[in-house]
């Protein structure tokens, strides 16, 4: 568990990164862009390379910006579904057979905070787990 932690914080800087890259590069070809305006400059060559070189480079920051999203989102999966049974099991709940099952048991969970004692709340008493017996 700790280690799917890692993995997803470590995937989430990925993403922080990736997306905040071209902030910070608009902000240079926005003062390239306004170098240029201002006339006939000695260093002309250099600032539209580096406006060329910057809208080349952007289609990679995006690329590398989804992937890095989509190894998070895998990462939050893989800990979603690891911390599953301990949740219900804290919960005193028993994960269903079925996923569309247990879709129907995590959404009446979601939604217990917000009616705790609407008498739909009771349909949840079908996935509770069997208390344990001590022998006597």
């Amino acid at each position: 568990m700790h280690r799917l932690r890692r993995q997803s914080e470590l995937a989430r800087a990925s993403v922080d990164f990736f997306v905040a890259l071209p902030a910070g590069r608009v902000a240079v070809a926005f003062a390239a862009a306004l170098a240029l305006a201002g006339g006939s400059r000695p260093d002309r060559l250099a600032l539209v390379s580096t406006l060329v070189a910057l809208a080349l480079l952007v289609p990679v920051w995006h690329r590398s910006a989804v992937t890095a999203t989509d190894e998070w989102a895998a990462a939050v999966r893989a800990l979603v579904d690891t911390g599953r049974k301990p949740l219900a099991a804290s919960l005193g709940l028993a994960l269903p057979q079925t996923l569309a099952a247990e879709r129907d048991m995590w959404t009446m969970v979601s939604r217990l905070s917000r009616i705790p004692y609407h008498e739909r709340a009771a349909a949840l008493d079908r996935y509770r787990a069997e208390p344990a017996t001590e022998p006597v």
